[in-house]
This record gives structure tokens, C-alpha cells and sequence, in this order.
């Protein structure tokens, strides 16, 4: 009695794992949102007030009336002034990315070092899901390239009408063990 063969898995077509994974990111960010409603999303994102710690000692002190921002360090008394249109901040060998500011608050992102553990965790994650994905995307196309090739091909002899005999399987004769 003959079998049939399972010759590959069948699985959903790209465009719904691209929509079931969207609506997977989606659920998991609006339930994080609800969660933690007051959480910036970038975890390396930071909000501070007047006269809160920006890098070590160094305090966001506000804008000028020209629109400068003002930072202080009580330690030593020393004052920085930058530009309104200034992006970067650095202070005792350190820096931050300046995203927003105005007179009473100062959003600003550290530098990529100072990123949570498991920011590089889900970065690890992805780089290897994707790594993944892509080799077992690349065996599967070049299976079906395989399996796609026509088992005639017109050759030489035969489009002057000579025909060979194809080969064919020859099943096994002996009885298989059981």
C-alpha cells in the first residue's frame, strides 16, 4: 500500500505572519502603556525639572531670556550656557543628547553605555531572530528552486525527435525489515 509523502510544512503566507506579528507589537506596547503610563517609551530618555541633576552635580537651571539654556554645578560654582539651538551637553567627561527643552523641564537621552541590560538583550534578540529567519527564508527558497526544476528538459537530440528514456525510481525488490 503507497503513502503519501509530506514533502514540506505548510505555513501561513508572509503578509498574515506580517500582520499577526504587528498586532502581537502592538498589543504588547499599548499593554506596557497601560501598565506604565508615566514611563517615557525610550528607556533612555529622561525628564528633569528645574534645579534636578542632569550629568553628576551638574543642574538644568532653566532658559535665559534670549532662549539659552543655563545648567549649574553647586560644587564649584561653575555655570554652562548653550544655544537654543544646541543638541548635545557635556559635562565632567560625560554628554547627553538634549531632545527637548524648555524654561522649566529638560528631556534628554544618555548615551547608548548607559542603555538597561535588557535594552541589548531584546537587540541580541532581534539581530538573531532576524539571522535566523533570513537562513531558514534562504533554505527554503533555494529547496523550491530545486524542486521547481522541470524533470524534462529539451535537450539537444531531442528536438530533432530522437528521445531518450527518462530514468525513473526503481523501487527496492527485497522485503523491508519490520
Amino acid at each position: 500500500m503507497a503513502r503519501k509523502m509530506r514533502v514540506g510544512k505548510r505555513r501561513l503566507p508572509l503578509w498574515m505572519m506580517v500582520v499577526a506579528a504587528s498586532i502581537l507589537f502592538l498589543t504588547v506596547y499599548e499593554g506596557y502603556r497601560m501598565i506604565m503610563p508615566f514611563v517615557a517609551r525610550d528607556p533612555l530618555y529622561h525628564e528633569v525639572n528645574f534645579g534636578q541633576r542632569v550629568i553628576d552635580d551638574w543642574q538644568y537651571e532653566g532658559e535665559n531670556e534670549e532662549g539659552y539654556l543655563l545648567f549649574y554645578n553647586p560644587v564649584n560654582g561653575d555655570r554652562a550656557m548653550l544655544p537654543p539651538q544646541s543638541r548635545l551637553f557635556g559635562a565632567d567627561g560625560k554628554w547627553v543628547v538634549i531632545e527637548h527643552a524648555d524654561a522649566a523641564s529638560l528631556t534628554y537621552a544618555e548615551p547608548l553605555e548607559a542603555a538597561p541590560w535588557y535594552v541589548y538583550l531584546l537587540l541580541l534578540a532581534a539581530l538573531g531572530g532576524g539571522g535566523w529567519w533570513a537562513f531558514r527564508r534562504a533554505r527554503a527558497v533555494r529547496g523550491k528552486r530545486m524542486r521547481t526544476r522541470s524533470a524534462r528538459k529539451p535537450v539537444a537530440g531531442e528536438r530533432m525527435g530522437i528521445r531518450r528514456p527518462r530514468r525513473r525510481f526503481k523501487p527496492r525488490r527485497s522485503s523491508r525489515p519490520s
